[in-house]
C-alpha cells in the first residue's frame, strides 16, 4: 500500500469515521480503522458492531493495498500533521506517515480478521440531509436511558401510507415528527434505532441538501450520502402503540409566543430546580398563569394569551416542556391540556411536529 493524500482530506475522513471505532474493547480489531487503497481512491472503515461507517477519499494511489492500524492514534496524529500532503505506505508490519520533513511509523493490526461491512440492499426511503436532521433533533430527545427497557431508548423510524414519521418516547412523553419532504421505496416499514447512533448520523451529515438514500437489510440501516455509508444496528422488540396517545382533542388550549414561553419556564425552572419541582400551569379568561413553588422559594408570573375553551390548570415538568419547545422553530405555539390527561405541544399552525406530556399529580 503506498498513497499521496491531501492532509485536508485526510483530516475530514478521519473525523467522519472515527465515531465507530470503539473505544472500550476487549477486541483490538474493533479499535482499528481500516484503510484500503484501490485505484479509485482511499476508503476508511470503521465497526464496532453496533455502527459501521465507510467514507471513500480521492487520493493519487501508487500502490494498492488494505491495512488496520489503531484507530484513535491515527486520528489524533493526523489532526497534528501541517496542512500539506501526506504519503503513506506499508512496509514491514508498519503503516509510514510522511508530511513534510516528518516522519512517523505505527504498527498495523494484523492477529484478528475486520469484522465485513454491513450488507444493506432493500432501499426503503430518500430524503435530504437537511431533513433527516431536522426529524432526527425533533424525536430523539424524547428517548429514554433506562437500559432495562431498550426499546424506549430508540427512535421509531416508521414508513406507513407513504409518509416518513419518527417517534420516541420514554413512556412519560412522547414526540412525533412527520417528514415534510423525501420519498418512500416501499408501503410500510418499521425500524428502532439507538438514540446515540442516531445521533452520531446527525452529526456525520454535510447539512447542505444532500441527498441521503436509506437501506435495510440483516436488521440493520444503512444511511448513504455523497461518499459515504453509516450503517447502524437496530433494537429489537415491538415499538409502543403511540397512535393511542397521540390525543389531540383536549378541551382547553392556549397560544402564545413560544419565545416568551420558553423564557417564563426557564425562570420557574431556576427556582425549582433544587428539588426538581414542576411547573404549574393555570388559564382562566385569557391569562395564563406560571409558576412553581420550592423549598428555595417560589415565582409567578401571568400572560395575556389567545385562550379557548374552559378554565384548566396541571402541573408539567419544566425539562421536559422546554426539551420540546427548544427544538421547534415555530413563532407561536400551540398548548392543548385537560386536567389530568395528556397535553399536547405543537406548532400553532402545523401538525407534523406533536408533542405529548403527562402531567404530574401535586
Amino acid at each position: 500500500m503506498h498513497f499521496l493524500i491531501k492532509g485536508s482530506e485526510l483530516v475530514a475522513g478521519v473525523a467522519m469515521v472515527e465515531k465507530a471505532i470503539s473505544t472500550n474493547s476487549q477486541t483490538p480489531v474493533l479499535e482499528g480503522l481500516q484503510l484500503s487503497v484501490k485505484q479509485d481512491g482511499l476508503t476508511l472503515t470503521a465497526n464496532d458492531l453496533q455502527i459501521a461507517i465507510q467514507t471513500r477519499i480521492p487520493c493519487t494511489v501508487i500502490e494498492p493495498g488494505e491495512h488496520i492500524v489503531n484507530g484513535r492514534l491515527f486520528s489524533e496524529l493526523v489532526r497534528k500533521l501541517p496542512a500539506e500532503d501526506v504519503t503513506i505506505e506499508w512496509n514491514a508490519d508498519q503503516i509510514q506517515l510522511r508530511s513534510g520533513t516528518m516522519e512517523f511509523s505505527l504498527n498495523t493490526i494484523t492477529s484478528e480478521e475486520f469484522p465485513e461491512y454491513p450488507n444493506c440492499t432493500d432501499k426503503v426511503m430518500s430524503l435530504t440531509d437537511y431533513e433527516l436532521l431536522r426529524l432526527i433533533k425533533n424525536s430523539s430527545f424524547a428517548t429514554s436511558n433506562d437500559d432495562h427497557q431498550p426499546i424506549f431508548s430508540g427512535v421509531l423510524v416508521e414508513i406507513k401510507g407513504r409518509k416518513i414519521h419518527f417517534v420516541a418516547t420514554d413512556s412519560n412523553r412522547l414526540a412525533f415528527v412527520e417528514a415534510e419532504t423525501g420519498t418512500t421505496h416501499i408501503d410500510l416499514g418499521s425500524y428502532v434505532i439507538p438514540k446515540a447512533n442516531l445521533v452520531e448520523l446527525g452529526r456525520c451529515l454535510p447539512v447542505n441538501e444532500t441527498l441521503v438514500t436509506v437501506y435495510s437489510g440483516n436488521n440493520q440501516l444503512a444511511f448513504r450520502f455523497d461518499n459515504s455509508v453509516l450503517t447502524t444496528r437496530l433494537i429489537d422488540g415491538r415499538f409502543p402503540n403511540y397512535q393511542s396517545v397521540l390525543f389531540m382533542e383536549q378541551k382547553t388550549r392556549i397560544r402564545m409566543k413560544r419565545t416568551q414561553l420558553i423564557q417564563a419556564l426557564e425562570r420557574a425552572a431556576i427556582v425549582g430546580r433544587v428539588d426538581s419541582a414542576p411547573v404549574l400551569l393555570h388559564v382562566t379568561e385569557g391569562v395564563l398563569e406560571i409558576g412553581t413553588t420550592s423549598k428555595l422559594g417560589k415565582s409567578q408570573e401571568q400572560y395575556n394569551v389567545q385562550h379557548d375553551g374552559p378554565p384548566e390548570q396541571a402541573a408539567y415538568s419544566p425539562k421536559f416542556m422546554l426539551d420540546m419547545l427548544k427544538t421547534m422553530d415555530a413563532d407561536e405555539v400551540e398548548f392543548r391540556f385537560e386536567g389530568s390527561r395528556q397535553a399536547l405541544i405543537k406548532a400553532a399552525d402545523q401538525d407534523n411536529h406533536l408533542y405529548i406530556l403527562m402531567p404530574i399529580r401535586i
